[in-house]
């Protein structure tokens, strides 16, 4: 349960940041409410009061609907449903969606009715107590705490599942102050302010229900969703090392959670011993990045063989005669080979520029090497734990030889090669 609620970008360290725990607070306050306002605007007449109680039912779903979408998270895809259970929510969304509808347009018949009425000389005379506008006052000022709540989880988090509460609590507010407004006009005998309002109310609500009917449909026609960090994600898994290609990358909803699906080219010289390697290093990046991608499907192809290129410590420069230096990280040039298909097709001999340094030289080196883009590298010892790390890391073969000179090493690539 924990890493599923990591991976919405939630790291839930006590119970009051955790997003069940926060769900079901919602939902019990927003009941609460629900059902007062629901009271108090059949005591008191009023079609705004009344709209603004539909709205907290709308927010009961959601918070239900927040509440299923975490539980079902916990079951794992099977054979039957291999994308999991996450679209249940859209599916419940999309019902609700058209309930909304219908309700806002109660509410809308409703409001016309009563303006015209109020300019027939027929108003809708709403009951003002000083009770009344107690609850309003209290109902603000609570939602207004509980909007605090939110922003200080949302700042310890980053969770966007928060941010999108915090944000319809906000919307909420506008509301309730709309609904004290007309109340504070009725008592000036303005009655058809709270007819307006209730139309205006109305209108936010089929905003809210379209946009959920909108997001439900897309989940459901499995459509690819926009990602505002396409371009920088695409950058990301390109700098991994020995991915050649990105051939597909698309990312779709599965209810609230995002899945990222990656068809990736590697060269053929990748070895397949280290491919499940590669998928975890690129899971690990992206959601290191972003953790509001919560599952991630790899597809590896092999592409054409690409040119192999060798690196090789050598104690002096004289070409193909070099010697292989016993030290790598004391040898004072490093050989790099590129060959395809068995022929060499370009060798060149470069400076140690790291061969002086005192601290991190094994370090040091093999970074310089790794931005040299090998994919194999001969070495006489084996190397500290540190420098094999890193090359481990980028996928670079270290080969143990007891060869003496470069040429002898140029003939066994060229050997090696015609055997495979």
């Amino acid at each position: 349960m924990q890493n599923d609620l990591k991976n919405q970008g939630i790291k839930p360290t006590q119970l009051f940041e955790n997003p069940v725990f926060i769900n079901s607070l919602l939902l019990i306050f927003t009941i609460t409410l629900f059902i007062l306002k629901l009271i108090f605007s059949l005591l008191t007449n009023s079609i705004a009061l009344q709209a603004d109680a539909i709205d907290s039912l709308t927010d009961i779903v959601m918070y239900i609907i927040a509440v299923i979408g975490i539980l079902f998270a916990k079951r794992k895809p099977n054979a039957r449903f291999p994308y999991g259970y996450y679209k249940l929510e859209n599916i419940v969304s999309l019902f609700i969606s058209l309930f909304i509808f219908f309700t806002a347009y109660i509410i809308i018949l409703q409001s016309i009715s009563a303006i015209f009425n109020f300019f027939r000389g027929s108003p809708r005379f709403l009951s003002i107590t000083p009770l009344v506008f107690i609850f309003l006052l209290i109902s603000f000022l609570s939602s207004t705490l509980m909007l605090i709540y939110l922003n200080s989880i949302y700042k310890k988090t980053s969770s966007p599942i928060i941010e999108s509460e915090a944000k319809e609590k906000r919307y909420d507010l506008f509301i309730s102050l709309s609904v004290i407004l007309g109340f504070i006009g009725a008592s000036f005998n303005l009655y058809f302010l709270d007819s307006i309002i209730s139309f205006l109310i109305a209108l936010f609500i089929i905003k809210g229900g379209f946009d959920l009917l909108l997001k439900s449909t897309k989940v459901l026609l499995d459509a690819v969703i926009d990602f505002d960090n396409r371009v920088e994600l695409y950058n990301l898994i390109g700098k991994i090392p020995k991915i050649k290609e990105i051939s597909n990358l698309e990312l779709r909803a599965y209810g609230r959670y995002i899945f990222l699906e990656l068809e990736l080219n590697l060269d053929k010289n990748f070895p397949l011993s280290k491919i499940d390697i590669l998928k975890k290093k690129v899971r690990n990046e992206i959601k290191t990045k972003y953790p509001i991608i919560f599952k991630i499907l790899i597809i590896i192809n092999s592409d054409e063989k690409s040119n192999l290129k060798i690196a090789v410590p050598l104690e002096n420069n004289k070409g193909v005669d070099s010697i292989v230096a016993k030290d790598f990280g004391k040898s004072p040039y490093f050989g790099l080979l590129e060959f395809k298909d068995g022929d060499m097709l370009k060798f060149e001999i470069i400076v140690n520029m790291f061969a002086n340094e005192i601290k991190r030289k094994g370090l040091l080196i093999s970074e310089w090497l790794v931005s040299h883009k090998i994919d194999k590298l001969y070495v006489k010892k084996i190397l500290n734990k540190g420098p094999s790390l890193i090359f481990s890391n980028n996928f670079v073969e270290m080969i143990h030889t007891d060869l003496n000179f470069l040429k002898e090493i140029i003939k066994n690539e060229e050997i090696f090669a015609v055997n495979v």
